[in-house]
């Protein structure tokens, strides 16, 4: 087997778990509809985006566009660190009623916390150890 082909396997199981332990533990289900989407979409759209020899993406797809709003956090707590005003009207319509404007979310960096608690549980270590292994048993392979 290749080195390529070990690789993208490692990553594959990588994001597997990555992706179940954000979806278990970490990602946010909404206790009101957002955009339309029902409760748990956010969390029942994470999967693995990209898969290279060299690199895992796992994210959200486009159905779910305010995953990154989620993730990143928005107006004061965001990367514009200012309040949430309307642009043409005279208020936003929120849940709650109409506002001036609102503060935004908090970041919840579920993919991101899932990932650290990975890599601070030994996931990361014993996923390489394994990957070692196989490398040393497809090289002993090909040299009988």
């Amino acid at each position: 087997m290749k080195i390529e082909k070990l690789s993208e396997k490692l990553l594959y199981k990588i994001g597997v778990v990555v992706s179940k332990l954000a979806k278990d533990k970490y990602a946010p289900v909404s206790k009101i509809r957002v955009e339309g989407h029902s409760a748990g979409t956010l969390k029942d759209d994470i999967y693995i985006r990209n898969l290279t020899p060299k690199s895992v993406t796992i994210g959200n797809t486009k159905v779910v566009s305010y995953a990154k709003f989620v993730h990143f956090g928005t107006g004061i707590y965001g990367d514009k660190k200012r309040k949430i005003t309307p642009k043409k009207a005279k208020a936003l319509k929120t849940p709650y009623g109409y506002r001036k404007s609102v503060k935004g979310i908090k970041a919840n960096p579920y993919l991101a916390n899932a990932a650290n608690e990975y890599i601070k549980n030994g996931g990361l270590d014993r996923a390489v150890k394994s990957f070692s292994k196989e490398i040393v048993k497809d090289i002993k392979a090909t040299l009988k």
